[in-house]
């Protein structure tokens, strides 16, 4: 029995049939363009200045290692943390074997007043009998005189030197301040020399930072610079900068004033510096994050009057905090696309979301401001 072969698909029809898929509606190309979301800002003409970040740690003006002038035995020690004023004494040596010394030598000072006062009445006596006594006696009781007076001379001096060890026996602050380290307690034997303690002034602070060797001839004393602290940001000045350089850190040292803001700063901590390089100059300026490096080079988008997207090439000049200057076909006014321009071809349509937001001012503390 011979099977009944398969019907043929007539071509005709399969034909018919790739046309009217052709001919139906893709849905892909159906969907409208969508808009590219970005955030955008206006290219504006503004006073920026070459500068340098570097990292600076906050330390008292004063602050002094405390030692004794004497050796002896440590009596007392003030805590750590206690405030002192200038004078005011921060430890204390015991003193009882300096006082038997100055005990001694009083009692030398004064046998050698009573010699002397008796030596004295003796050449006297001499020179009233004349011609009685014969002249070398007379010489020899002033000779002797005279050794007596050195010897009260040489007794004063080892009791001023003992009072001077007692009153070096203890250790008084050159300034107001705070204790802030004990290094050794009461009991304990020190050497003349030795630290025993440490103080700070808290209020008078400053700045120390170390900027590369090949930016000493632009960083000027007076110059203002910009601090971070604590996510404050405040102005200061340069107070002082030390030109010799460091040959193994290639770096400079430059101390800035801190500011008299309380509770704004403290000893030790660490605080982010930009200090200016030159003078301001008024360029036309973007925002950092709105320039685009490519292998072809650096670029901006811009978006134009019917909100699409266009490359604009640019070349990157002087950079101050967020903002960079820049040269080009770029002109102020443009708006131009700060978030979303590294995924840009150029004429997509731009859907704005957000609008950049420049720098908020920073808290200038200058004379009318440092006493708030």
């Amino acid at each position: 029995m011979t099977p009944n072969p398969k019907p043929a698909f007539p071509r005709r029809a399969c034909a018919a049939v790739v046309l009217a898929t052709l001919a139906a509606p893709w849905p892909a190309l159906a969907q409208q363009e969508r808009p590219s979301p970005v955030q955008v800002t206006r290219a504006e003409v503004r006073e920026l200045a070459p500068s340098v970040h570097a990292t600076g740690i906050v330390r008292s003006r004063a602050a002094a290692d405390l030692a004794p002038a004497v050796g002896g035995r440590l009596q007392w020690i003030a805590e750590p943390g206690a405030a002192v004023t200038a004078g005011q004494v921060v430890a204390r040596l015991d003193t009882r074997e300096l006082s038997l010394a100055r005990a001694e030598q009083v009692a030398r000072v004064k046998r050698a007043q009573v010699n002397l006062e008796a030596l004295e009445r003796e050449v006297v006596r001499l020179r009233a009998s004349g011609n009685a006594v014969p002249r070398f006696n007379v010489d020899q009781a002033q000779s002797n005189r005279d050794i007596a007076e050195a010897d009260l001379q040489v007794a004063r001096a080892a009791l001023a030197q003992t009072d001077d060890q007692l009153a070096r026996s203890r250790i008084t602050a050159p300034f107001g301040g705070i204790v802030s380290d004990r290094v050794r307690r009461a009991g304990e034997e020190v050497a003349r020399g030795e630290v025993i303690a440490r103080l700070v002034d808290p209020d008078e602070l400053e700045i120390r930072l170390f900027v590369p060797l090949r930016h000493v001839r632009a960083v000027q004393p007076g110059a203002t610079v910009e601090v971070v602290a604590d996510q404050r940001e405040f102005t200061s000045r340069v107070g002082s900068i030390v030109p010799a350089g460091d040959p193994r850190t290639q770096s400079f040292e430059v101390l800035v004033k801190a500011p008299p803001v309380a509770g704004l700063l403290a000893a030790g901590n660490t605080v982010q510096v930009r200090l200016p390089l030159g003078e301001p100059q008024r360029r036309l300026s973007v925002p950092r994050d709105a320039l685009v490096i490519r292998a072809d080079g650096l670029y901006v988008v811009r978006m134009n009057p019917e909100k699409r997207a266009e490359r604009v090439s640019v070349k990157a000049g002087v950079a101050d905090g967020d903002w960079v200057a820049v040269d080009g076909t770029l002109q102020a006014g443009d708006t131009i696309v700060v978030r979303g321009a590294e995924t840009l071809r150029g004429n997509e349509k731009l859907d704005v979301v957000g609008v950049f937001e420049a720098e908020p001012k920073r808290l200038s503390l200058d004379k009318k401001t440092s006493g708030a």
